[in-house]
């Protein structure tokens, strides 16, 4: 094993070097440096090899690699940011470790009804719950779990040899896997980065029984047993996971978000709960628009849309709908609004691609100032504040009532225009959204202009356009029309 471990370093090395001196001639007449770099560390050879793979397979899509035309202080600078990447990596640590499952360390013992006795044992991890994984060694029945409060839950246990991995969001129980194990096995329950992952191990690899979103804020971890069978579980541990501290799909930097507990895109605010929004709204075929509404698209032209510079659009028009290419840049409408209703009909991509906020992203904005986000979060989390049909940076949806990648959806958005007199605001502007024929924001005022990590307070303005935000993702929309909303006389 040894030998073959030193071959395939040696074969690495070998073919790094020859990359590096190919793709940066410079290196040729400095072998030096490039002994040090490959010799000196080698999962920083392995990082080069990684992103040599890369090169070929980008080449064979006739994307230019940036190695190709890089110069010297370029080089020079990826080399030392990739060097501290991989030396800078810690190992995980051990947070807390019980290998009897003693009653030492635990903050709280209670028996769970209706379970025939069996006990929880929990103690207080605050936010390292996003970075921990729980593993634990079990060889009768018992189990693992974590804990956000008001009987919302995950826990992965096995019962009379079988392993379960169930989930409970507001007294709610589903089932997310399960598998047959007898004798010795070990349990994992932690997070991904991403998502909530539950695993077994009966021998060899770790089995994935499923993985879910998280439950909220996470507060509590901690082990089950039933109290005659405590000597069935070992070995518990909590691991702080050194590559996912980093991982965020959030931030806790920002600025609180008035009226609430919050800040700006925080990773612990609850999640909206996930819903399916059934058929209230077309899929295949977009429905005929009011007799009085203003039509902005109907699948022919892009007439009523010009780019941030009053030039023609950039966005690409096909069969019925028009997509966001690659740097096209914000549609906007060239007439301009104030209070509305709008109907509008979006798909993400059907061949899914990135995560949280770089999937399907894209945005539609009411007087060219005040988002609504449009974003594929059908089994893709994110920061709750910046979900489909989130009020971005401000309000979650009341629930996630998104469709799949691919598949058509619709929001119908009312907004209320805000009011100013002398240049201070004196009625803030309002929202009601429903996604896919769902409520998910009502009547839900906003404290300002909202943007990325930020709240912007009111400054003056009229009405504006409609804009449609440039994400960078190829989102598609169809079926676009608006009403304006009057007063009534």
């Amino acid at each position: 094993m040894i030998l073959n471990r030193l071959a395939t370093d040696l074969r690495v090395l070998i073919d790094l070097g020859f990359f590096c001196i190919e793709c940066c001639p410079f290196l040729e007449k400095r072998p030096q440096i490039l002994a040090l770099a490959l010799l000196l560390h080698k999962p920083f050879s392995e990082l080069f090899y990684l992103l040599w793979l890369e090169c070929l397979r980008l080449s064979d899509y006739g994307e230019p690699f940036i190695f190709f035309n890089m110069n010297k202080i370029t080089f020079f600078a990826v080399v030392a940011l990739s060097f501290g990447l991989v030396t800078g990596q810690a190992a995980d640590r051990v947070i807390f470790e019980d290998s009897n499952f003693s009653k030492e360390g635990w903050s709280g013992f209670a028996e769970v009804p209706g379970t025939g006795g069996w006990e929880i044992r929990s103690r207080d991890l605050g936010d390292l719950a996003q970075a921990v994984v729980q593993e634990v060694t079990i060889e009768g029945s018992g189990g693992i779990f974590l804990s956000a409060g008001s009987g919302s839950y995950v826990s992965v246990f096995r019962s009379e040899g079988v392993v379960y991995a169930v989930r409970s969001r507001d007294g709610e129980r589903a089932p997310i896997g399960q598998a047959d194990a007898d004798g010795t096995i070990s349990l994992r329950l932690g997070f991904d980065g991403a998502f909530l992952i539950y695993e077994y191990r009966a021998s060899g690899e770790w089995n994935h029984l499923g993985k879910s979103d998280i439950i909220g804020v996470v507060s509590y971890t901690g082990g089950i047993s039933t109290p005659d069978r405590a000597s069935d579980m070992s070995g518990y541990r909590i691991i702080e996971l050194e590559s996912l501290k980093g991982v965020r799909f959030g931030y806790t930097n920002t600025h609180k978000i008035t009226g609430t507990q919050w800040v700006v895109h925080d990773p612990f605010r609850p999640q909206p709960r996930q819903i399916n929004p059934g058929t209230t709204t077309p899929r295949d075929n977009p429905g005929a628009p009011p007799s009085d509404a203003i039509v902005l698209f109907d699948g022919t032209n892009l007439d009523a849309w010009e780019d941030g510079k009053g030039n023609a659009s950039k966005w690409t028009l096909r069969d019925g709908f028009f997509e966001c290419g690659k740097k096209s840049g914000t549609i906007q409408t060239k007439q301009k609004f104030g209070s509305v209703q709008l109907h509008i009909e979006w798909a993400s991509p059907s061949v899914v691609k990135g995560s949280s906020q770089g999937r399907g992203n894209s945005g539609v904005f009411l007087a060219g100032l005040y988002e609504v986000q449009v974003q594929d979060n059908y089994d893709n989390l994110t920061y709750p504040d910046g979900q489909a049909s989130a009020l971005y940076g401000f309000r979650p949806p009341r629930v996630n009532a998104s469709r799949p990648p691919g598949v058509w959806q619709a929001y119908d958005i009312i907004f209320e225009m805000p009011e100013f007199e002398e240049g201070e605001v004196v009625k803030k502007a309002k929202f009601t959204v429903f996604h896919n024929g769902v409520l998910t924001q009502h009547a839900v005022e906003i404290p300002g202009v909202l943007g990325h990590k930020k709240n912007i307070p009111y400054k003056e303005h009229g009405p504006g356009s409609i804009q449609l935000q440039d994400h960078g993702n190829p989102v598609r929309y169809r079926n676009i029309w608006i009403r304006e909303l009057k007063p009534i006389q």
